[in-house]
């Protein structure tokens, strides 16, 4: 093989995997917290789980509840997260306070070929949606299980906006910054890196999806969560950041005009795709869920004894509070959200290896001539 040839099969191999199989965010486990601890004067338990995906892997979870002594309520809602790709489900540990004292349960799952659950690969909600039905239908077999809605970040976002509307148990949705379409992302995120007219793009689309297909069996040109918005009738909420650098805001614009349900959208002018939401959206988010998965009032017994303190002021005490004898909470955040950088790290590569892609390596591919991409880690 010639030696351009060479840089050109890294680089598509460098590309495909970029999309199914980015670093896995294999987290220290102490991170997830203790399985016991005090909040806001109440008991609570983090119960770890080992569910077994669509496709046959274990996948690491935990449910976070109160001490049954401590329920306000047999039937209590729970909120499923669903975290973003090359991230893990530690995402869900920024908004795990706010549920808490608005007596919402959570639930935080490792989704497949992320954090620490098994898989080779992720596909970007296509084969997670199923994984979602499988929470589901376990989640629903627990006792105390209450009203239940979905909050997902990125490919979390998709993943959820593809599962919903099959699923009457869902009774709301969060939809963190999700994408329509992905070889529509795919080519934007080329454009702002570089100028390539667009029959280059789609002749590199084509060549990493062969490969995808082959590697996972899933047809990126069929990954469409926009296809599924008309037909999706939840209660559903939209965020994003304005200055969303890896996913534009006009995905979730369009996502909206057309979405089924009942919906509202709300913006973020702090931070990019990766950054903390702002307190006050959190907030917002929280009201939203606790107004559609209440349960009914006649199935509350409160002890008056023992309501939650919902003041602000413990709610910024958070991770401190819950987590301060495992971890410095500094510590976390710092490792959560360090992704902002690491997204412009992986673009500027990404930009590098298109510049060393050209017509010529495109007229091969639509000839026949193969490029072959091999898996080095295997």
């Amino acid at each position: 093989m010639e030696r351009g040839e060479t840089k050109v099969t890294l680089g598509y191999e460098i590309l495909w995997k970029f999309i199914i199989r980015p670093p896995k965010d294999v987290y220290p486990l102490h991170y997830l917290g203790p399985n016991q601890f005090h909040f806001n004067s109440k008991i609570y338990i983090r119960k770890e789980y080992e569910l077994i995906s669509h496709q046959g892997y274990k996948m690491k979870s935990s449910l976070i509840e109160p001490e049954p002594s401590y329920r306000p309520s047999k039937q209590m809602p729970i909120i499923i997260y669903l975290h973003g790709n090359a991230s893990s489900c530690l995402e869900s540990l920024t908004i795990l306070s706010p549920l808490l004292s608005h007596n919402i349960n959570l639930f935080m799952v490792d989704l497949p070929g992320c954090g620490h659950s098994e898989g080779e690969y992720i596909s970007l909600g296509y084969y997670e949606s199923y994984d979602v039905g499988i929470i589901v239908d376990f989640l629903e077999n627990l006792p105390g299980t209450g009203k239940i809605g979905l909050w997902g970040r990125s490919m979390g976002a998709s993943t959820a906006l593809i599962y919903a509307h099959r699923d009457k148990r869902i009774k709301a949705i969060c939809l963190d910054s999700p994408f329509a379409n992905f070889c529509r992302l795919a080519r934007e995120l080329t454009k702002q890196y570089i100028s390539f007219p667009d029959f280059i793009i789609n002749g590199i689309l084509k060549i990493i999806a062969n490969t995808i297909k082959d590697k996972n069996g899933i047809d990126i040109f069929k990954l469409n969560p926009i296809e599924e918005a008309e037909n999706t009738f939840q209660p559903a909420i939209f965020i994003h950041a304005i200055n969303d650098k890896l996913i534009n805001l006009q995905h979730s614009i369009d996502i909206f005009n057309i979405y089924g349900g009942e919906k509202s959208l709300k913006c973020s002018e702090i931070g990019g795709h990766n950054s903390k939401r702002p307190k006050r959206l959190i907030n917002e988010v929280i009201s939203f869920f606790e107004k559609y998965l209440q349960n009914d009032v006649n199935e509350f017994d409160i002890d008056n004894n023992k309501k939650f303190d919902r003041n602000d002021n413990n709610n910024e005490m958070m991770q401190s509070f819950i987590f301060k004898d495992e971890v410095n909470s500094n510590d976390k955040e710092r490792y959560i959200f360090e992704k902002e950088e690491i997204d412009k790290k992986n673009m500027e590569e990404i930009r590098n290896i298109l510049l060393n892609i050209n017509e010529n390596d495109i007229s091969k591919e639509n000839s026949g001539t193969k490029i072959n991409v091999k898996d080095n880690n295997k």
